[in-house]
Parts: structure tokens; sequence; C-alpha cells
């Protein structure tokens, strides 16, 4: 393996400990060159690290000295299989955010007891699915859902075990929940509570405040207060309340820009929920947070490759093999910001200022603007930093293309493809399922002339043989 140096700290982060780079300026993703991956996988390509993934588990769990800590990992923020079976082995339980996702916590190993289901909307059948496997609770968006519950309920002759989730109206800052569209609106509070209570066929387990892009951890405290007035109102009619959940919201660090911090949270709320277990004469309830993209978001990397660059004007613009919309919609939707390392060129200095933009045609497949980069040309690789969450689950199919595969590098030093790029047939099959226009033999041929080996084909001895095989 070729020296290891220190990442120069116009491109580091402290958030990205994994970061090395060889004597030629190669990025190196836990001791792994970017141009291997890149070889071996193609690109674009999404990188996930393992260590990074276990380590960010293991310090949120630790941060809240508090003995009915029952964490969930928020499964819409990257369900991709093998980061679940991590997931579980650190402890976490899971927030499912459809019936997808519990199907995917079941693959995972999770049992469903350590499965809760939380959404907007539930039908009937998606009541049904998660009582009869036994998930740990629904979580109730609505009056309207409560009564979907009491109606399955009846049904199945079956308690269904529910959270009511509440807005508990709070504005603090420039945050408020006032303007969100998830809850029961605190205004009907105990009306919901009520009619939970009155209902033999539920089972009210536990009250639920969604979060959302928490900007200060006061806001935990202050929506702990105000769920936990409820909690002592439906306590004393006798709910057989067991936890208390304050959902996710916890942020991550962009640029240089410093967040608070989970460490943060528990110093200021774990006294405060103390002292309101007593003034409310409740029991200690299970303390659920749903973190999704504290966990995973800095242990992703997309690596992409430069095609053409374009100057026009004073404007200069590098054109990728990436998009936002097969591969990180993020700035496209939220217009967030993601660091761009030139991952071929570490030890260059930044001269040009380049837009770095998608392959799609669309004018608004801009990756990141006005960013200060060296030199840059064809077959260049750019590392695009902190977008293990949302990115892959985001990513579209738009201009038919292909989302792209995803590696991650394991603590042992191992490269496992954890997902294959997509395939025509898949992206087809819900059209060709009902329209019956292709012959199966057909996509087979594109399919088989698509994978011929282009440097193989070039070749006069190997064509032939190649040409063969595609038929």
């Amino acid at each position: 393996m070729s020296q290891r140096n220190s990442i120069s700290q116009r491109y580091l982060r402290p958030r990205w400990p994994f970061l090395t780079q060889n004597a030629q300026g190669t990025l190196l993703i836990d001791n792994i060159s970017v141009q291997s991956l890149a070889e071996k996988f193609g690109t674009p390509l999404y990188v996930l690290v393992e260590r990074e993934i276990r380590e960010r588990l293991r310090r949120f769990k630790q941060a809240f000295s508090y003995k009915k800590l029952r964490p969930q990992y928020a499964a819409k923020c990257n369900s991709n299989l093998e980061i679940l079976k991590i997931v579980r082995e650190e402890g976490f339980e899971l927030d499912a955010s459809s019936i997808g996702e519990i199907i995917l916590g079941m693959l995972a190993d999770f049992t469903p007891d350590q499965i809760t289901f939380t959404n907007l909307y539930k039908s009937e059948q998606d009541i049904l699915f998660a009582t009869k496997i036994g998930v740990y609770a629904l979580t109730v968006d609505s009056i309207e859902e409560l009564r979907r519950c009491v109606k399955v309920g009846e049904q199945l002759k079956q308690q269904v075990r529910v959270f009511l989730r509440m807005n508990p109206g709070i504005t603090f800052g420039k945050y408020t929940t006032k303007k969100q569209q998830y809850g029961i609106p605190w205004t009907v509070a105990k009306k919901a509570i009520n009619e939970a209570l009155n209902s033999p066929y539920i089972s009210l387990v536990g009250l639920h405040f969604h979060g959302a892009y928490v900007t200060d951890p006061k806001i935990y405290c202050i929506a702990a207060e105000k769920l936990l007035k409820f909690a002592s109102y439906a306590y004393q009619r006798g709910a057989p309340l067991e936890s208390l959940d304050l959902g996710g919201g916890f942020p991550v660090e962009y640029k240089d820009k410093q967040e608070f911090t989970p460490e943060d949270v528990s110093k200021i709320l774990l006294p405060k929920l103390e002292k309101l277990y007593k003034e409310y004469g409740l029991p200690e309830l299970n303390l659920i947070f749903e973190p999704g993209k504290f966990i995973v978001n800095t242990a992703g990397i997309g690596l992409v490759k430069v095609v053409s660059k374009k100057y026009l004007g004073q404007k200069k613009k590098v054109v990728t093999d990436g998009s936002t919309y097969a591969m990180l919609p993020d700035p496209m939707i939220y217009h967030c910001y993601y660091d761009i390392l030139p991952a071929t060129k570490m030890n260059q200095p930044r001269i040009r200022t380049f837009d770095i933009c998608g392959c799609t045609c669309d004018c608004i497949d801009i990756i990141g603007a006005n960013r200060n980069l060296p030199r840059l040309k064809e077959n260049d690789l750019l590392a695009i930093m902190d977008c293990g969450a949302y990115s892959n689950v985001m990513a579209s199919n738009f201009n038919t293309l292909r989302r792209p595969p995803m590696v991650m590098i394991k603590e042992s030093g191992e490269i496992k493809l954890i997902r294959r790029r997509d395939r025509y047939s898949e992206m087809f099959a819900p059209e060709l399922d009902v329209l019956k226009i292709a012959d199966p033999y057909e996509l087979k041929k594109f399919y088989d002339l698509f994978r011929i080996n282009i440097g193989s084909y070039w070749n006069p001895e190997q064509k032939e043989a190649v040409v063969k095989k595609a038929g």
C-alpha cells in the first residue's frame, strides 16, 4: 500500500477522521484509494464507511445515561439492509415509515416488537399488517387515523398498540411546529386521548413528538414538558403508558458550521425529565429518539468522474457522470451544500472556480455552484462528502438513468458491494408487466450488448469472441 499522508487543512473537516491521502495526492477512504474503487465498481458510486456508522451509533447511546433509553434508527434516511443490520447489532431499534420499511427491518433480523410504525397515513390494510405481525406500536398522526385503528381492532377483536403523535404548538426562535403537518394539534389532544381510552380496541402506550430539523436542544425540553402534561392526563385516566418518543431532528454539520450534539441534549433534558416525572406523578417512561441523519450522513461519500469542462466567458463548468436526480437530489430539493474534494488532486491548490454539474438534460442539475478547486480535466475524480443520508433513498431514474451502486468499507478493510447498480429490466418492469410490449429475450439482447467490455471490444483479437457472446 502506498504511503498515507494527512489531508491538507484546506480540504479537511474534523468530522472526516477516515480520510487520508497518498503521496500522489489521491484520496484514501479508510485506507482505500478512490482510484481503485472507481476502477473496480465504476462511477458514479456511493461509498459508506462502516467504522463511522458504528462510532456514531455508540456515541449516541453513550450520550444518554438513562436506563430506559430505547433509541430507534430512522430507516427513511438510508434503508440499505447492510446498514440496518449494523444498526441492530449496535443495539438500536427501528423507526419505520412504511410497510416496506417494516419488511426491510424484519429482513435485517429486527423482531417486530423492535419496530415502531410512524408516518402521516396508514390505510386499514397497513394497520392490519402491522398489528398482526406485532410491531411495538403504531404512531397515530390524526384523529381520523385513530378511528381507522379502532375499526381494524374491532374487526380483528384485538387491541392496537398506539402512540399518539402530538403537535405541541412550539415556537422557539426560528423553529416552530405551528406550520407542520405532523401530529394531532394540541387544541384537540385531550379529545384524541379520550377517544383512544374510550375504545376497548386501543392500547395507548406512548406519546410522540416529530421534531424535524430541531435548531436548539431546549426544544426537546419544551416538547417533553408539553407531552408529559398530556401524558399525566392520560395516565390518570388509566392509560398503560410506557414510552415518550421525542422524535428525530438531530442536526449534522455542513461546511464548518458547528451544531448542537446529543451530549448537549442529554445535559439539559435528563434533569428536566426527572423533575417532570415527579411534578406530574408519572412513572419513568422509555425514552425514544429517532436519529437518522446524525448516524449515517458523514459516513457517505459520492464518487463521480469529470467527463468534460466548459469555459463560458468568466463562467467555468465541469460536467460529471453523476447527477442530482439519480444520485444527490438534496442540492436541488433542499438547496443542501456538499463539500466537494478533488479526489485525485488533493495535493494541488484551489485556483479555479467551477460549477459542478450533473449529466442530465436539465439546467438545474447542479451538484455544487462556485466551488474553488484545482484545474480539472477529463477522468479526474471528485468526492462529494456527507451524502450518507437521504441521497440514495430519494434518488430517481430521471432521464432513465440507473441509480449508482453502493459499497461499504468494512472495519476489516473488506470492500463489500451492498447495492448493485440498477438494471434496465427492473426500471421498465412496472410498464412491461402490464403492457406486454417486449419479449423477454429482446430485453436480454439489449442487456448483453450493453454489458460488453468496451476495452475488450476495441481489441481486434478479442472483438470477435465478445460480439459472438453478445449475440
